[in-house]
């Protein structure tokens, strides 16, 4: 996809923008960086490390090993087919719909209607993990470019709304999910960094309060203050950061979309193509191109 925007200015101290030339030209050094690797990507490595040179190289060259080993690029297209992401989303619904008021992609998931016997039977926790990395290049290739594409800046993160009704303490502290929770933080932490911008985390019950003492460890202190728990009455919060129209009407927005909004897919992204991220490029305002 193409297009003109106004690349995202990146505010970084002297120290800062030394601490990311002196990491470009280590993995440079090494060979191992790709056009779609620019400032703003190593940015996110170093954020997550405080600006730490050597804990950020490590970061990224074990993000490069890991994706390596899974055969993230190959997951794009054979994680899962197109019907049983379906039965995965009824079982288990989740969701990006339209953005917020910074023009950030929507993630939803509604937790409380997960059914885990159900699922299992039909796939395992490693495979729901695949799946799950399928989903962040999806978000990494597609949305997010085409959400700076319709807003005219770069957007690298996304909010995530977490719905807990009717979350049970049996659900939220069996052996699965907390299993599939700690293989995908520790996934969206190390090899995805700086990706989640905020989470409101909605209808939160004693149960989850009680399973969020256990997953809040696992969490570095970044991510922890990203996210901001609201009891039953979250519209107020949600319309802050999201227009009415943005939200679906179950979460006190006015959306309706046909045949459901989990599975609508609405957003910007909707009618791009799955091009690799190496390949994904944005024309800037000053006239060059910036690979996403």
């Amino acid at each position: 996809m193409t297009g003109v925007v106004a690349d995202e200015a990146m505010t970084m101290t002297p120290c800062q923008r030394k601490a990311l030339e002196q990491l470009r030209a280590e993995l440079s050094d090494k060979g191992i960086l790709k056009k779609c690797h620019d400032d703003y990507y190593l940015g996110r490595f170093l954020t997550a490390r405080n600006y730490d040179v050597s804990k950020s190289r490590h970061m990224f060259e074990s993000m490069l090993e890991w994706r390596e080993r899974m055969q993230v690029d190959t997951l794009k297209t054979t994680a899962i087919t197109e019907q049983e992401k379906k039965t995965l989303k009824e079982l288990y619904p989740h969701f990006h719909h339209k953005t917020d008021k910074l023009g950030r992609p929507i993630y939803i998931e509604q937790l409380g209607r997960l059914r885990l016997d159900q699922l299992l039977k039909i796939t395992t926790i490693d495979q729901m993990v695949l799946y799950h990395v399928a989903e962040c290049e999806a978000l990494t290739d597609i949305k997010l470019p085409a959400c700076s594409k319709k807003a005219g800046r770069r957007i690298g993160q996304s909010l995530t709304i977490l719905d807990l009704k009717g979350v049970n303490f049996k659900q939220m502290t069996s052996t699965a999910v907390r299993a599939f929770l700690r293989k995908i933080a520790i996934i969206d932490q190390d090899y995805y960094p700086e990706y989640l911008g905020n989470m409101v985390i909605i209808n939160a019950s004693s149960a989850f309060k009680t399973a969020y003492s256990m997953i809040r460890p696992w969490l570095d202190k970044r991510t922890q203050k990203k996210i901001e728990v609201v009891g039953s009455s979250y519209a107020p919060r949600l319309l802050e950061l999201a227009d009415a129209e943005s939200l679906p009407d179950f979460l006190g927005g006015t959306c309706r979309c046909e045949g459901g909004c989990q599975l609508s897919d609405a957003g910007p992204w909707k009618s791009c193509t799955t091009e690799p991220i190496q390949h994904c490029q944005l024309e800037v305002a000053d006239g060059t191109t910036r690979y996403w």
